[in-house]
């Protein structure tokens, strides 16, 4: 059977958002190979993602020149697709399927590449013209485009993402890090201080020393970003593990599959998380969840009330109460669940 090509969206949480939509191919083209092309920030993910084959890597931000672009067309040719779901409205990514003679090319034609893209979802203008609470969700435009705009039915459910790691690989993480299985450990996601996402230092700091008096591991976990927000946290708290200087994306992954429950805000390792499927809880502020936040079910959501000023601005009307009894509520959910 001839494969099928998704070009999906750069963006950590963005790529992760996808999965929806290669679940939904999969469904419709049983036994076809999916492969996808994303950036090389969130190629390492597509490994971790059920029924995906073969990952091809596309730069970001390319040259003018076509040279890149015409070397991945004649790569892309040789695998005989029958079709490309184009996820990103970007000209650049349209015009490599183009190159490469893809008979269908399939998506919104947001840049105008008509002819690039061949074949428009069902009522596709409606969504070109679409702004503000009209616009729809960046995962319900995925889900559209790989069921070319179809209505879904009634009784459908939209796939949310999955990720997995398996537990030899969990496994085999702790044993270098030297981490204790049988210990609960929280993770903490808290993006750089100065983005208005995040969630002030003093509340992570405090949320750590409870976990911590309890017996609890606590794990810092991010990339570079996050790193100077992890020195601020571990100035107060000094048992606090820093894993922000991790070397690999999947390792960050494997912190979090490890970890007994997330605790973390708008951002690309929230959506790892929350398609990883353990307990999760998202503090969002001015991005509100419905937009923006991941769509599996065991996702917890705090968000400062509308009423409050500080909602348009920041995190701050999201109280430690609140977050402390979101997570004992997380954790005691996945117990019972794993009981059942």
């Amino acid at each position: 059977m001839r494969p099928i090509l998704v070009f999906c969206l750069p963006a950590i949480g963005d790529f992760i958002r996808c999965h929806s939509a290669i679940q939904i191919l999969a469904e419709k083209f049983p036994g076809h190979p999916i492969d996808v092309a994303t950036s090389p920030l969130a190629a390492p993910l597509a490994r971790l993602m059920p029924h995906i084959r073969k990952t091809w890597i596309v730069e970001k931000h390319w040259k003018p020149g076509l040279k890149e672009r015409a070397r991945l067309a004649r790569e892309l040719r040789e695998e005989v697709y029958q079709a490309a779901y184009m996820l990103t409205s970007s000209t650049k990514a349209a015009l490599v399927p183009w190159l490469a003679g893809i008979p269908e090319r399939i998506g919104y034609p947001r840049e105008f590449q008509f002819g690039m893209v061949n074949r428009l979802p069902a009522g596709w203008l409606k969504s070109f013209v679409a702004f503000g609470p009209r616009k729809t969700r960046l995962f319900e435009q995925v889900c559209a485009i790989a069921m070319l705009g179809e209505k879904p039915a009634d009784d459908m459910r939209l796939p949310p993402p999955q990720m997995a790691v398996s537990a030899e690989e969990v496994s085999d993480w702790r044993a270098r890090h030297g981490i204790d299985p049988a210990r609960p450990a929280l993770a903490l996601y808290t993006s750089a201080f100065t983005n208005f996402r995040s969630w002030p230092a003093e509340r992570f700091t405090s949320v750590a020393q409870d976990h911590a008096r309890r017996g609890w591991s606590v794990w810092i976990v991010g990339g570079p970003r996050e790193r100077e927000a992890a020195g601020r946290i571990r100035a107060e708290f000094p048992e606090a593990v820093d894993f922000t200087s991790t070397p690999q994306l999947t390792d960050a992954i494997c912190q979090i599959a490890a970890s007994t429950v997330f605790l973390g805000v708008d951002g690309g390792l929230c959506h790892a998380a929350a398609a990883l499927g353990g307990p999760c809880v998202l503090i969002f502020g001015s991005n509100r969840s419905y937009e923006t936040g991941p769509v599996n079910d065991q996702v917890r959501f705090l968000e400062p009330p509308i009423s409050t000023p500080s909602w348009v601005y920041d995190t701050r009307g999201v109280s430690e109460e609140r977050v402390l009894a979101a997570l004992a509520d997380a954790v005691a959910q996945a117990r019972r669940k794993q009981e059942a």
